[in-house]
């Protein structure tokens, strides 16, 4: 049930709570007009996990020094859309923080902006490098929900660790307060996104019977012992970071919930990991 392609499981992961920091980060920035100067180090901590899940992406390759070919088939490939697009996607964001060391305000909403479609625009193709005819278990919208509540869920609670810790020594930290409430409804987005995808995970499974496979039951007889641990392990970390994010709301202090969220943060992430394991485990191929 549990998939051996740890190299994809840390790059999709590493890349979608990347993208989840900068679309959750620079939306609130430009919700809030006066939380840019507490939102300084989530743009560099995604650009590192950006570059660090391209670095897993390339020990998926047999040759990785040959990495650079498999963005010659633009025209037909979601694959080479993929690293074309997650490639783009770092480039943006390490722009946006080289602006910002220069000038941490003028002339970076532009960038800001492109961070955002260009991220998403990373998890939408991600999405369709799963979305196969002849693996008809990947072959659903299950598959949209699921990478969108990951961005989410690992980007809103990364967001507060590390605005938290920025923030812990600030004399006015509590005039950021506001931005654990973005976060907190963030995740809790994230999470009924996940909840959606499971659901229509399971139809996928179940109709699988209609080519003449058995992967609900598959997921039966192996899996249930990790889908109840990918629940309780993501459901404990929103929980755990929600109610930590609305007392900061509630106290103006925003640095009360770093300790919360990191062990929040280190929930999702094993839940997460689990859960995408799962997913590869769940490939099974019809047709030539």
């Amino acid at each position: 049930m549990f998939s051996s392609e740890w190299s994809l499981v840390l790059f999709t992961v590493l890349t979608q709570a990347a993208v989840g920091i900068v679309v959750i980060s620079e939306f609130t920035r430009l919700l809030l007009k006066n939380s840019g100067a507490h939102l300084k180090w989530q743009a560099p901590a995604a650009c590192a996990l950006t570059a660090l899940g391209l670095l897993f992406s390339l020990t998926h390759l047999g040759t990785p020094l040959h990495s650079v070919f498999t963005i010659l088939n633009l025209g037909s490939s979601w694959l080479s859309r993929e690293i074309l697009v997650v490639g783009c996607f770092f480039a943006v964001i390490l722009l946006l923080v080289l602006q910002r060391r220069k000038a941490p305000e003028k002339g970076a909403t532009p960038l800001a902006i492109a961070s955002i479609v260009v991220g998403l625009g990373a998890v939408f193709v991600m999405t369709r490098v799963y979305q196969l005819p002849t693996v008809p278990v990947w072959n659903s919208i299950a598959t949209t929900f699921g990478f969108f509540g990951t961005m989410l869920l690992s980007g809103s609670v990364a967001c507060g660790l590390i605005g938290s810790l920025e923030n812990r020594s600030a004399k006015n930290a509590e005039s950021c307060s506001s931005m654990a409430g973005v976060f907190c409804v963030s995740a809790l987005v994230g999470l009924a996104l996940k909840f959606i995808g499971i659901v229509l995970s399971m139809i996928a499974l179940n109709n699988t019977d209609n080519y003449g496979m058995n992967a609900l039951h598959m997921v039966a007889d192996k899996g249930v012992d990790g889908l109840v641990a990918w629940i309780v392990m993501v459901c404990a970390g929103i929980g755990l970071f929600s109610w930590f994010a609305l007392k900061a709301m509630g106290t103006k202090q925003i640095k009360l919930i770093a300790s919360p969220a990191l062990c929040a943060l280190a929930l999702v992430l094993a839940g997460e990991i689990i859960g995408r394991l799962m997913f590869y485990g769940t490939y099974m191929r019809i047709g030539i």
